[in-house]
């Protein structure tokens, strides 16, 4: 026990340690405990945060469960495309999977650690996250390049895989990334593996319409809302992790609609910037041109999209851009400009709205709106963005 002193002395070791003055007449203990102080530290150094921006309630929630040991077999991962759904899921894995996880989080030194594509000195914000490498206990299926579903096929093996005793003799877990576009019958067949967890064998299921998802598979499942987070979040995140300049932080965290992934990306990959921003301008040109122009702007934006399940999803992301573009003409005829989302194109979006009335903007975000059900009700892609031009 020290005695408590009057005055103390800072240690100038690695780091500034506050040592009572009597320890200090002892250079043998003070450099003890500034040794292990600092040990300390680098230790904490080392450990991994949460990948996430915004939605604390989840980081809460699953740290919590770790923390009391009380874990769901099924957890449902629901929200918007690009909120980190499947970031969480993988580090959760991987929380789980540790050796030595304490206070809810990865070491990011141990053998299990080091198979997660992780840098354990940098939070890495992305949707398409390095699902676990090539760790043995960690198993990940998704819907399959051009295809509408994920198959049964997909999912026997799956539960085959799961059913394997641990490499680790430790937890085995399954992602299931697009388990809303589960086919009937592997929906059936994995709802038979939730109705009878096996031990240590944790599922999560990520979808972005739960909607689509059996209600018996979803009351199986403790399940988890993502949100869209705040504009000031966001814009935070992408000024002090990311060094994205004020102004490109502020249009980024604006067009991404809360969705911070797609704030990155927008940054890191300016080929998908520009392809948006094409986009944007096709939809606002729509207004200049007779009907044979926008028809041949419609061929000139689907001809990249291809065919089949890759064109509908390309062809439903341009749909998404324009409905935001007829809310922001919709915004600016009730003068709220300062809470449009295209911001950047505010200038063509008042030319625009001059050329339409009330009346125009509400048959256009109809239009729009009919023109998203057509394309989940398998309509021709292309013939779904000609109906939109004509409309107009």
């Amino acid at each position: 026990m020290f005695p408590a002193p009057s005055k103390y002395f800072l240690c100038k070791n690695r780091l500034n340690v506050i040592i009572p003055s009597t320890c200090a007449e002892n250079n043998n203990l003070a450099f003890l405990i500034c040794s292990c102080y600092n040990e300390i530290m680098e230790e904490e150094k080392k450990k991994l945060s949460w990948p996430l921006v915004g939605n604390g309630h989840i980081i809460d929630f699953l740290s919590g469960s770790v923390k009391n040991n009380n874990l769901a077999h099924t957890y449902i991962f629901h929200g918007p495309d690009n909120l980190g759904k499947t970031t969480a899921a993988n580090f959760f894995a991987q929380i789980l999977l540790c050796h030595r996880n304490s206070e809810g989080l990865p070491c990011g030194e141990c053998s299990s650690c080091k198979k997660f594509s992780v840098n354990a000195n940098k939070t890495e914000y992305k949707e398409e996250y390095s699902l676990g490498g090539a760790h043995g206990d960690l198993y990940l299926i998704k819907k399959e390049k051009d295809k509408k579903n994920i198959s049964i096929g997909q999912i026997r093996e799956f539960i085959r895989k799961l059913g394997m005793s641990s490499f680790l003799n430790s937890y085995k877990i399954g992602i299931i990334k697009h388990a809303d576009s589960l086919s009937i019958e592997a929906a059936n067949a994995l709802l038979k593996t939730l109705e009878e967890p096996q031990k240590k064998v944790i599922i999560i299921l990520v979808a972005t319409d739960i909607g689509a998802l059996p209600a018996t598979v979803v009351s199986r499942g403790q399940v988890l809302k993502f949100n869209p987070v705040g504009f000031d979040v966001i814009y935070d995140y992408l000024i002090k992790e990311r060094s994205v300049s004020r102004s490109a932080a502020k249009n980024f965290s604006r067009i991404c609609l809360g969705r911070p992934a797609l704030a990155v990306k927008f940054f890191e990959d300016k080929e998908f910037y520009d392809n948006y921003l094409k986009r944007v301008n096709v939809f606002l040109n729509f207004l200049n041109q007779d009907i044979n122009g926008r028809l041949q702007s419609v061929e000139e934006l689907a001809a990249p999209c291809g065919a089949g399940p890759e064109a509908a999803v390309s062809v439903g992301r341009i749909l998404e851009i324009w409905l935001g573009l007829s809310r922001d003409l919709l915004l600016l005829e009730f003068n709220h400009a300062e809470l449009i989302q295209h911001e950047i194109a505010l200038k063509e979006l008042m030319a625009a709205k001059a050329k339409l009335n009330l009346e125009n903007l509400l048959n256009l975000t109809v239009a729009l709106r009919q023109a998203d059900k057509y394309i989940k009700a398998n309509v021709s892609p292309k013939l779904v963005l000609e109906r939109v031009a004509v409309s107009i």
